[in-house]
């Protein structure tokens, strides 16, 4: 505009001459037309013998510019353009302007790059690839550096000596109340826009999250969004690999407790989502604090119970886990789906355990003999019964205390004889009872430390 007025300006005098031109009578000197060297200043004269102003001027090939006064300008932007150190328009060059206002701020540039293209214009407004390399010039014509919000999407073009627009993971100083997190990676996609927001983006054979464009690192609660799309997040998880047991879940699929896992999947310290077996901290206001326990992970999901503890096969071995998707050890009570109940044991590894079993009571140091299915639906379930000639009772042998010598069980509807070991005491088919001859045949007494004499039949029923 400035180079407008000017223009307008001189077209106003010259008018003003002609209008008055029949006063002057004597002729002005008119300057040899060319390139004239006055003052250590080089002007241009037409051919009329007037020097050129607010102009430019083409010169074997080469564009000049004269300013209001009619000099040839030297390192000076003009509109669009700009004239270098020899005074000559710049083209497919990168310019580096002074920033006159770099003492307003500390985070001011000292100097704004600006690229001239092939017709010697700013760039202006647009996304420029400069020698393979990708860079963004505001309305001013500016360089970008560091973050940018360009038509809704957010860029990084480096620092500010840098400017080249970046793709893939960039780490970044973040402002963050926790001062242990001054860092986080971010990520770009291949035309530069960084990942805001989503949930298991699949980069270089790996799934990560991001948040407000940050990479997720430890346990995330799911966005509801996510939630409702991936069924996988608020069910138990089930797998070809890892199958939930169903004869042991005790509630309905929509129950699930508020003491939960659910919603929530975990990442880890490089931000990849987590697979198969983790020993971690649990999850925030959901496990103990600072307590770490074993999880097992699909598609970042912990496996977890619905309600109370529920068992899940991963690799032919069968696992039981909490609502927290706290992988569980030792003795547990499961309710089955008919509403009864059934003991399950896991050893320290979690794997569940089958057949006879001695379990220790840590606290105690008392030992007991248990015995669980072995195989068909009820594998691992506490056997309740009469099993070789010993009683269990969900699982747990039947013992009389060893200073009694025999004690009665009672079972179903019977009550049965027992010593020590657990064993049914029991009467020969030609045996008698010396206390009770009147039964005949196929009984017989046990007399107890007590001097309590108890008669039972062939079964070891207590008569």
């Amino acid at each position: 505009m400035r180079k407008h007025r000017k223009l307008a300006a001189v077209l106003s005098t010259t008018a003003v001459l002609t209008a008055f031109a029949p006063l002057f009578t004597t002729p002005v000197l008119a300057q040899t037309a060319g390139w004239v060297q006055e003052n250590e200043n080089w002007s241009y004269y037409d051919s009329d013998g007037y020097k050129l102003t607010d102009s430019w001027k083409k010169q074997d090939g080469e564009w000049y510019y004269l300013d209001e006064n009619g000099n040839r300008a030297y390192n000076m932007q003009i509109d669009d353009y700009y004239v270098g150190a020899d005074g000559k328009r710049v083209s497919n060059q990168w310019v580096s302007i002074a920033n006159e206002d770099s003492w307003d701020s500390d985070d001011a540039p000292e100097f704004y790059w600006y690229y001239y293209g092939k017709d010697g214009k700013a760039t202006v407004s647009k996304f420029k690839t400069i020698e393979d390399n990708w860079y963004y010039f505001d309305d001013d014509g500016r360089m970008m550096t560091g973050l940018a919000e360009i038509d809704g999407s957010t860029y990084y073009f480096g620092d500010s000596t840098d400017g080249i627009m970046k793709k893939g993971w960039v780490q970044l100083d973040i402002s963050n109340e926790d001062p242990e997190e001054e860092t986080a990676w971010f990520y770009f996609d291949s035309t530069g826009k960084m990942i805001k927001n989503q949930v298991d983006k699949k980069i270089g054979g790996d799934y990560f999250s991001f948040r407000d464009g940050k990479m997720v690192t430890g346990w995330y609660k799911l966005p509801e969004t996510a939630i409702a799309s991936d069924s996988a997040a608020s069910d138990v998880a089930t797998g070809s690999n890892a199958e939930a047991d169903n004869s042991t879940t005790g509630a309905s699929s929509s129950t699930v407790s508020t003491d939960s896992a659910s919603g929530y999947q975990y990442y880890d310290a490089q931000g990849k989502r987590a697979s198969g077996w983790m020993t971690i901290e649990g999850i925030p206001g959901v496990s103990a604090e600072d307590e770490t326990y074993q999880f097992y992970f699909k598609n970042g999901v912990p496996y977890f119970a619905k309600t109370g503890i529920q068992t899940f096969s991963i690799n032919t071995a069968r696992y039981a886990f909490n609502t927290r998707g706290e992988m569980q050890t030792g003795l547990h009570v499961v309710t089955l789906e008919d509403g009864s109940i059934a003991n399950f044991y896991f050893g320290n590894d979690g794997i569940m355990k089958t057949g006879k079993q001695i379990i220790t009571d840590e606290e105690s140091g008392t030992s007991q003999t248990w015995f669980f299915h072995t195989e068909g639906a009820k594998k691992g379930q506490g056997y309740h019964g009469i099993r070789d000639n010993v009683l269990y009772e969900y699982g747990l042998r039947k013992e009389a205390d060893p200073d009694l010598r025999y004690s009665p069980v009672a079972f179903q509807e019977n009550r049965y004889l027992i010593n020590g070991s657990g064993t049914i005491q029991k009467a020969t088919a030609s045996s008698k009872s010396s206390s009770r001859p009147e039964l005949g045949t196929g009984y017989r007494d046990f007399k107890d430390s007590n001097e309590n004499i108890w008669t039972v039949d062939v079964h070891g029923v207590i008569q």
